[in-house]
């Protein structure tokens, strides 16, 4: 009873972490202003209507960590990429990372019924699905191809 009522608590948490977030880019990328706001109208979307709905469902579990886990890092990427070329986004790299780790909280606290289980794994195994080494990779791994298709499609 009590984990059912701590995991519901961490649901509404991400909502309202991603509904903040919606709403902030709503404002700045408004899709009726410029295309390219259609892209973080969508992630948003997904963020504030599907992830929490698939976090609250056992079955849908690995798909909503997955979904939230991407839906940040891209948007990791692509805010700190005009944090450094624009302005400053800091504040909003916050809302993306506090989703992502509220997300993978939500997630471990399914994952793991016993809180004293063993929760990396040794050797290469670190850098593969559910352990956090197989978020850092992609982030680098992402990041680097983000930087390589601005610098050989800007030219």
């Amino acid at each position: 009873m009590v984990r059912t009522h701590i995991k519901r608590f961490l649901i509404f948490g991400l909502f309202l972490v991603s509904l903040g977030g919606f709403g902030l880019h709503f404002l700045i990328h408004s899709p009726s202003k410029v295309a390219y706001g259609y892209v973080p109208f969508c992630a948003g979307l997904i963020s504030v209507i599907l992830i929490p709905v698939f976090f609250s469902f056992k079955r849908t579990l690995h798909l909503a960590h997955l979904l939230n886990g991407f839906t940040a890092i891209i948007g990791i990427i692509t805010m700190g990429y005009y944090s450094l070329v624009m302005r400053p986004l800091y504040p909003d790299l916050a809302f993306l990372l506090s989703k992502f780790v509220i997300g993978r909280a939500i997630f471990e606290f399914e994952l793991y019924q016993n809180l004293d289980t063993q929760m990396s794994a040794p050797g290469w195994k670190i850098i593969r699905y559910p352990n956090m080494g197989f978020w850092y990779v992609h982030l680098v791994v992402l990041s680097v191809v983000y930087a390589l298709g601005h610098m050989l499609w800007t030219r």
